[in-house]
């Protein structure tokens, strides 16, 4: 319920009703919004693309302590932990190890990219 100003004496009158209590004068038309401006044209999206699992395995098994399997599937947040992991903790052998067996869990587990598209 909105408020219109009469035209007559300047008053506040609701949108619901027909004339002023004030004044009597009829109260204006309430402003229609274009169909145009109130709904807009859908954005036309392609399906997305279903990533292939033989790669990501692929990526898994030869580059996956540096969670190139990640980045390619999607999830940017796992791949860049993963690499940092391995750069900052690889000389010890410790990062090695713990992104390798990291990356082999993920290899036999995730079967979706990061949009939840099953990967083919």
């Amino acid at each position: 319920m909105a408020l219109l100003n009469s035209s007559e004496c300047n008053c506040k009158a609701r949108s619901d009703t027909a004339i002023c209590p004030t004044c009597d004068a009829a109260a204006p038309p309430a402003s229609q919004q274009p169909i145009d401006a109130v709904y807009a044209a859908p954005v036309s999206q392609s399906p997305p693309t279903a990533r292939n699992r033989a790669i990501y395995i692929l990526l898994a098994l030869f580059l996956g302590i540096f969670g190139v399997h990640n980045f390619y599937a999607g999830y940017h947040g796992r791949a860049v932990c993963q690499l940092l992991i391995t750069l900052l903790l690889g000389w010890l052998l410790i990062g090695v190890l713990f992104t390798g067996l990291w990356a082999l869990v993920e290899m036999i587990t995730v079967e979706t990219d990061a949009s939840g598209v099953q990967m083919v």
